[in-house]
């Protein structure tokens, strides 16, 4: 297991996965709405996440990927991820961590199986103080071969505070982030626009508690192509990697 790179392998990481695989600016100009058609509504998402889950789907899909057992975080009703909707798989094993924050806490997790051969945790990497040593607590809970998927902003504003240790990971960040806990990269991916990026430091007032209100959604976005792909302007990233 490597858990120390070298410049060579931040380089590694750059060229492999990240510069080789930037979205086209107009692969979603415009938006395939005729996919809006699930439980989790785009409507009043933050709309970054519309963007990951139809790569998600996109890469799932081509890939052909099923899973046995997966390992789901606080993933009940319409508070789950909204990627189970596209997954294929036998079983679900949903940890609430409320119910026990002790064995539950990604910094110490603790439980009874180590035969998951999928687990997702999205927009979580940013709200933990250590995240290789979390990611390395799931990465002993997969089975060989096991696949690790998360989402995380590249740049966000403060929430859940004081629960909110980084403003966000780069693309190349997080592939690092994921190496050191022992993973191979299977595919990275990022996407952002300016405008975007705009509304969400310059736009409306924030009220720190309503997401409709602090973070730009489909409903709230103005200009014609909000799906447009800017690379120099990234405000999320995404990974699947795998227990080797």
């Amino acid at each position: 297991m490597k858990t120390h790179l070298s410049d060579s392998d931040v380089q590694r990481i750059y060229d492999t996965y990240v510069s080789s695989n930037i979205i086209p600016s107009n692969k979603y100009v415009p938006l395939p709405m005729e996919k809006n058609n699930k439980q989790w509504s785009w409507d009043c998402a933050d709309f970054p996440r519309i963007i990951a889950l139809l790569e998600f789907e996109e890469y799932v899909t081509s890939n052909k990927l099923h899973f046995e057992k997966v390992l789901a975080f606080n993933s009940i009703g319409n508070h789950g991820d909204p990627e189970y909707g596209y997954l294929s798989y036998d079983e679900k094993v949903n940890i609430n961590y409320e119910s026990n924050p002790e064995l539950y806490d990604l910094h110490n997790l603790q439980l009874e199986d180590t035969d998951y051969d999928f687990c997702m945790i999205n927009q979580t990497l940013e709200h933990v103080y250590d995240p290789v040593k979390c990611l390395k607590n799931i990465h002993k809970h997969l089975r060989l071969g096991g696949v690790f998927y998360c989402n995380v902003p590249v740049v966000n504003i403060p929430h859940s505070t004081p629960h909110h240790h980084y403003t966000g990971y780069t693309p190349t960040g997080l592939g690092c982030v994921v190496e050191a806990a022992g993973f191979e990269i299977m595919s990275i991916g990022t996407w952002g626009n300016r405008e975007y990026t705009l509304d969400l430091f310059g736009g409306r007032p924030r009220s720190g508690k309503n997401p409709i209100i602090d973070w730009p959604t489909l409903q709230t976005m103005s200009f014609e192509d909000p799906g447009l792909n800017e690379e120099d302007y990234p405000v999320i990233t995404w990974i699947f990697a795998r227990k080797l």
